[in-house]
């Protein structure tokens, strides 16, 4: 009997000390928690040894989202990019099981417009497979032709491109869009159109698609300061009210009528209209080269080796619709009527699993420049599309200015995408200002004179820091010099601070410096524009 009663004592002590190992393992590993957010970009670019010197911009999102962690207190988030081509859409491997989000990006959608705008079964099963994730509760991030694409277009098509836009739409979106557009040359052959019928087209078909002019394709469309909204967490931490954002012919996006608790505007094109901007205006062109100007350029798509931008897997027809020659400037200006409307819109869509939809009119992965104008061409007999018909001039150089001109608005992406991912809490979403800041401060109203303050930084090689600097007011108005508090010299535990509140009580502001020493260089994040968190104290 006692033999059989030390048996027992035995088997439970083994089996407590492996159910108190099992609660450390799952301790540590609540602790040091890593959430991997797994994004499709919906492209059938190939990953190989010419991608990133190739003109697509799937490479930028590349740039913005891999490699990219990011800490707070004691979770590390990170973005997991992969390329979905069609082929693995179609074999349904978009699936929450195993991506988190959908993101097209802007060129293969604008390439797959002219693919998918056929009524073909491959190309019904492709939306199909789109709207399936979004019902199923997964996320969808799109820019430009990606956020039109989303919805639904509201004026009926009237040019073979406008059909062909249409059929591609995903319906996912209720946020609308009228579709004026075309085909230079392609709409005046064979459909009879007028040259103003490309419409909103003609600020990317008409500045240049030669890939080996630099200042073609790094400048084209318009650089416009968007009005910002701070009703969604991605632009709680924005102190400005307004943020440059290069636009290239999104067009107008309409909300639905009557009050929609599912849509929020996050941002406005500015109240001037951008053709009646004298830097931003440019006029339609007319071809006028004729049969025997097609068949020069025809000759020309054959025999020689031009890599053209975005049409490289168009075919002859389309590059010899680049280089037809003589081509002359009308004095019909490309209307734009965009003026005070939505540029990005957030969105939940209307089912139990509420998948949350970002859509922004213009191009947040590509750089933008400040000062310039646009100026057009002399109207000579060789104009051609390829060589372009308008160029920017006079844009300060990179080398002035204080800005990172290419990732200025990676932020906005990360957030973004974070935001419609729900794996990240809206406290947690990627640093605003530089690599990191502090988090905000729940309740605003504390109660005790110590506070536990967490840091937001992006993580990197090399040996880290994380300074947390304040300033002091007791009447919100009125602030002190801003005092360096502490530094947090290991962010393996968690960036946090045990602040006491030095001053007593009243309004704190806080802010944090990441500081990097990589191989015996170090690097020191600039000083945010304001403060990134702050709160009351009531002791």
């Amino acid at each position: 009997m006692k033999l059989k009663i030390i048996s027992i004592a035995i088997i439970l002590i083994l089996c407590l000390s492996n159910f108190v190992t099992s609660l450390d393992v799952d301790s540590s590993t609540e602790e040091n928690d890593v959430v991997e957010i797994r994004i499709a970009l919906l492209t059938d670019e190939v990953e190989d040894e010419d991608f990133y010197s190739q003109h697509g911009r799937t490479r930028y999102f590349i740039y913005a989202l891999r490699d990219y962690k990011w800490k707070v207190g004691n979770t590390t988030y990170c973005f997991v990019p992969t390329l979905l081509s069609t082929d693995r859409l179609l074999k349904g491997e978009l699936s929450l099981e195993n991506f988190d989000v959908l993101s097209p990006p802007p060129d293969p959608i604008w390439e797959n417009v002219i693919f998918t705008g056929i009524r073909l079964p491959k190309n019904i099963l492709r939306i199909k497979r789109v709207v399936d994730f979004i019902k199923e509760g997964g996320g969808y991030f799109g820019s430009c032709a990606a956020a039109v694409v989303a919805g639904e277009m509201k004026n009926t098509p009237d040019t073979f491109f406008e059909r062909m836009w249409k059929n591609s739409c995903f319906k996912i979106s209720s946020v609308k869009h009228e579709n004026d557009c075309a085909i230079p040359i392609f709409s005046n052959f064979f459909g009879g159109k007028s040259s103003d019928s490309v419409g909103l087209q003609g600020y990317i078909q008409y500045s240049g698609w030669n890939t080996t002019n630099y200042s073609i394709n790094y400048y084209s469309g318009a650089c416009l300061d968007i009005k910002i909204f701070k009703n969604n967490p991605i632009f709680r931490d924005f102190l400005e009210t307004s943020r440059r954002i290069r636009w290239v012919s999104g067009q107008k996006l309409i909300l639905p009528d009557g009050n929609c608790d599912r849509i929020k505007v996050l941002a406005k094109y500015p109240k001037e209209e951008i053709s009646d901007n004298e830097t931003f205006r440019i006029h339609h062109w007319e071809y006028n080269g004729g049969i025997a100007g097609l068949i020069k350029a025809f000759i020309r798509s054959i025999r020689g080796d031009e890599e053209i931008f975005f049409v490289k897997n168009l075919g002859i027809l389309m590059k010899t619709l680049v280089f037809a020659e003589d081509w002359d400037m009308t004095d019909d200006i490309v209307e734009t009527n965009h003026a005070n409307s939505p540029f990005i819109i957030s969105e939940i869509y209307p089912n139990e699993n509420k998948a949350r939809i970002i859509l922004c009119n213009g191009h947040l992965e590509m750089n933008v420049w400040w000062g310039g104008h646009i100026e057009e061409m002399e109207d000579t007999d060789h104009n051609n599309i390829y060589d372009s018909f308008h160029h920017w001039v006079g844009i300060t150089p990179e080398d002035e200015t204080v800005e990172d001109e290419f990732s200025y608005n990676y932020w906005i992406i990360r957030r973004s995408i974070a935001w419609v991912s729900k794996k990240v809490s809206d406290n947690d979403l990627p640093p605003v200002y530089g690599s990191s800041q502090v988090s905000n401060i729940f309740p605003y109203n504390q109660t005790s004179l110590d506070i536990k303050i967490f840091g937001n930084s992006e993580t990197s090689d090399g040996i880290e820091s994380l300074e947390l600097f304040y300033r002091y007011s007791d009447d919100n108005e009125t602030w002190c010099d801003w005092i360096l508090y502490d530094t947090d010299f290991d962010g393996s535990d968690g960036w946090s601070w045990d602040f006491n509140s030095p001053s007593g009580s009243g309004y704190y502001q806080f802010y944090s410096i990441r500081h990097v020493d990589f191989e015996g260089e170090e690097l020191i994040e600039k000083v945010p524009p304001g403060p990134d968190a702050i709160t009351r104290v009531l002791d």
